[in-house]
């Protein structure tokens, strides 16, 4: 029992001067050949039972070694993960142009207008007629220094714009466009588009009333129809590159729509003769739409609204226009005077 008791001890210092590391030591022990397996047995499970402890012992130490190593460096490897700052978010959209707007001008100067809609869709009106549509998007510029500036878009869909306004103070009321830089459009109200439009249909009205009302003509050349007279139209006022019922004819389109579009282009083609003849005989009275003092707008969607004269007048009373936007512009399609 005793040659066993050494053989195990023997056999557990090897293991773990071996587990250790050190260099393998060697020990002779001679015991009869009856005690050899039983010995074995024995000495396998001491080892087993030595051999784990010194693993667990070796594999905690090497984690803790590790974790030791690696703290250093991830706390080093930490202020690299945020010196790159983020992006900035870009402070403009399509939003803030949202509304009506005109190149600068007053009522008699033919102006190029523009609607932006909640959607980011662009009408762009010429003073010389036609139409543009567009989308508007936010395009930047970065520059050598390292800094971005911004511009408003006007696309027709993903390709090169064409027009483009510089991003700048906002709440956003003018607007410069990057061709040469002056300003090209300023915004507008609605009370002032609607106080625009009754102008119009107030001179139409006038125009129409007989006598010319107070339109510029060339009385020495004149059309007559039995007891009608027609007189050759000068005013400019309302015309860029036509004179006459053309200039007229387009006016009508950017004022009224329904009904009262059809009611007043028969009035039209009845006052005007070869086109450049106005009638300016047997006169009557007209309505007024009494807009000094401005207007003011109720029952307000995004395609339609209603606009009363903050004024009246004995004839006529207060003025009262109900408007829709029919996809192009804002359109009396009825009004009333009480």
């Amino acid at each position: 029992m005793k040659k066993q008791m050494m053989l195990l001890t023997a056999a557990m210092i090897g293991v773990l001067f071996t587990g250790c590391g050190s260099d393998p030591v060697q020990i002779n022990v001679n015991i009869p050949a009856d005690t050899v397996t039983t010995a074995a047995a024995e000495t396998t499970a001491a080892e087993t039972a030595a051999v784990t402890t010194v693993t667990e012992a070796a594999v905690t130490a090497a984690a803790d070694t590790a974790a030791a190593q690696t703290a250093p460096e991830q706390t080093a490897a930490a202020p690299a993960a945020t010196t790159a700052a983020p992006a900035a978010e870009c402070p403009y959209s399509a939003d803030d142009l949202v509304g009506e707007w005109s190149l600068p001008g007053t009522f008699g100067n033919r102006n190029n207008t523009l609607t932006v809609r909640k959607d980011g869709s662009v009408i762009m009106r010429y003073a010389a007629g036609g139409t543009r549509f567009g989308k508007v998007r936010i395009d930047p510029e970065k520059h050598p220094d390292g800094s971005v500036s911004y511009w408003y878009a006007f696309c027709d869909n993903e390709s090169t714009p064409w027009i483009s306004f510089a991003c700048g103070e906002q709440p956003v009321n003018r607007i410069s466009s990057g061709q040469d830089g002056e300003t090209q459009f300023v915004r507008v109200s609605l009370e002032d588009v609607a106080a625009e439009k009754m102008n119009n249909l107030t001179f139409l009205m006038k125009s129409m009333s007989g006598g010319g009302g107070d339109l510029e003509t060339d009385p020495a050349r004149t059309v007559t129809e039995g007891n009608e007279t027609y007189t050759l139209v000068t005013d400019e006022r309302f015309a860029i590159n036509s004179l006459g019922k053309i200039a007229f004819e387009r006016l009508l389109e950017e004022t009224v729509s329904g009904t009262e579009y059809t009611h007043w282009k028969a009035m039209l083609d009845d006052c005007f003769r070869e086109d450049s003849y106005i009638l300016t005989s047997g006169a009557h009275g007209f309505h007024t739409f009494e807009t000094g003092h401005g207007v003011t707008i109720s029952d307000q969607t995004d395609t339609s609204f209603t606009a009363t004269t903050n004024d009246s007048n004995q004839l006529d009373g207060t003025g009262i226009a109900h408007f829709v936007f029919d996809g192009t512009n804002w359109t009396i399609e009825s009004y009333d005077f009480r």
